[in-house]
């Protein structure tokens, strides 16, 4: 007998039936039937317990995912350095920002397009970061058919860099349309919209949507920036009365820009488009010597019209378009002045332009790329043919001999000489350079040579 059993069979007898228990051979059973009995209250105590744990920390509702989606958005949107300003290193970086910020702002378009609170601002910060994405986007497209054999042709490419920023253009018109954006955010929402249009080749409408974001505040835009787009939209558009306009505007009641040097070169060839040549050339004369005063770092300079005011210094780095743009001012004024048939005026403005380039190149001076391309394929044959060939008596234009040598080189062949101011001629001008394209064909034999000062034709020839 175990000490348990005696220990029961000493006690009273109220231990009697516990010890039948021990010894019944269903004991093993009872006790399981017994455990699973008490297990649901246990289990439901410990439940009512978790809820009581769960009802003190705070609920997490739909406002709240959404908020912070939308944050996250802004935040991708904030750590994108100026695109102006990026090294080849720092890409790899940006790609992974703008596809966490890219996905992100669909998962939050795709949730709450129809009670969002945030939608709108959304809906444009999204525009802005796919307007980053696409040349990327198109290019990896590119790389993948040109690794499989076949190129995407440059028609290809912008089909789908237009398929692409489809979805900026509807996302910009749904914030607008939505009503409920601040007047800073529908300008923001506008440059957006205007960014898309002009990359999808529609620059007159992305010239109204520029102009139209300068109706509103403009506190969370680079304004500035927003100006010069305007012009530059307009030119493409064609609408160059527009275009004059706009830059005139600019240069008179906004000249502290650092696209200051754009603006005046903008301004001149709406000018120039539209035969304005006086003013023009007096365009130039005006601001020319503020840019070459401009070209040096942390310069500061007096604005025309302006000298009572403080002067304005130029931004770090932006010295080099001024003295850019101040290099031209030479060759516009002959420019100019040959236009308006002063064949004088035009030589000496010529070659005061060249001799001053000459002595820059003398004391070891580096000239940039655009100022030599003036200097060595505009200025100095124009220079040469309007002290040579000027008031010259013209070849005979009798019969098919007029195909002649060069009056100035009797061992040259025939130059012809177009100067034409650009690509996008009226139909009348583009006729002629048709016709001239096939003279040139036809003489080619006989040494015509046509020569295209503007490089008009550079993509034909």
């Amino acid at each position: 007998m175990s000490a348990v059993e005696t220990s029961l069979q000493s006690g009273s007898g109220r231990w009697a039936p516990f010890v039948s228990l021990l010894n019944c051979p269903l004991l093993p059973l009872l006790l399981i039937l017994t455990v699973l009995f008490l297990l649901p209250a246990t289990l439901s105590a410990q439940a009512e317990e978790t809820q009581s744990d769960d009802s003190k920390a705070p609920s997490v509702t739909a406002a709240d995912q959404s908020a912070e989606l939308a944050k996250l958005v802004r935040e991708k949107l904030a750590a994108i350095p100026d695109p102006r300003t990026l090294k080849r290193e720092d890409l790899a970086a940006v790609f992974i920002i703008l596809d966490e910020g890219i996905d992100a702002g669909r998962d939050y378009v795709s949730q709450y397009e129809d009670g969002g609170k945030e939608f709108s601002r959304v809906a444009v910060d999204l525009g802005r970061l796919l307007i980053l994405n696409v040349d990327r986007h198109v290019g990896m497209l590119a790389q993948a058919a040109k690794e499989s054999g076949s190129p995407m042709t440059a028609a290809q490419r912008l089909g789908e860099q237009i398929y692409y920023l489809q979805e900026v253009v509807d996302l910009a018109n749904s914030a607008l349309a939505a009503g409920d954006l601040s007047q800073a955010q529908q300008c923001r929402a506008r440059v957006v919209l205007g960014d898309a249009l002009l990359k999808c080749r529609k620059q007159k409408e992305a010239a109204a949507q520029f102009g139209e974001a300068l109706k509103l505040d403009t506190s969370e835009i680079d304004v500035d920036e927003l100006r010069i787009k305007e012009v530059e939209a307009l030119e493409l558009a064609e609408d160059y009365e527009a275009m004059v306009k706009a830059g005139m505007n600019c240069l008179e009641n906004h000249p502290r820009s650092p696209y200051l040097p754009h603006l005046v070169y903008f301004t001149h060839k709406a000018c120039r488009h539209l035969g304005k040549l006086t003013q023009g050339r007096d365009l130039w004369r005006k601001w020319g010597p503020t840019l070459t005063a401009g070209s040096k770092a942390g310069a500061k300079i007096t604005l025309p019209g302006r000298e009572e005011e403080p002067p304005y210094v130029v931004p770090e780095g932006k010295e080099t378009d001024f003295a850019m743009m101040a290099d031209r001012q030479g060759f516009y004024e002959g420019f100019y002045q040959l236009a308006l048939g002063e064949k004088e005026a035009a030589l000496q403005a010529m070659l005061k332009f060249n001799d001053d380039l000459y002595e820059r190149i003398n004391t070891g001076e580096t000239l940039a790329m655009p100022t030599k391309t003036y200097f060595e394929f505009q200025s100095v044959p124009m220079a040469q043919r309007i002290d040579v060939l000027h008031d010259r008596e013209a070849p005979s234009l009798e019969g098919m001999t007029w195909v002649q040598k060069n009056p100035a080189d009797e061992n040259s062949k025939v130059e012809l000489r177009i100067f034409c101011d650009s690509s996008r001629g009226n139909n009348r001008q583009n006729r002629f350079l048709d016709v001239a394209k096939e003279l040139e064909q036809e003489f080619s034999s006989e040494g015509l040579s046509v020569v295209w000062i503007s490089g008009i034709l550079r993509e034909d020839r």
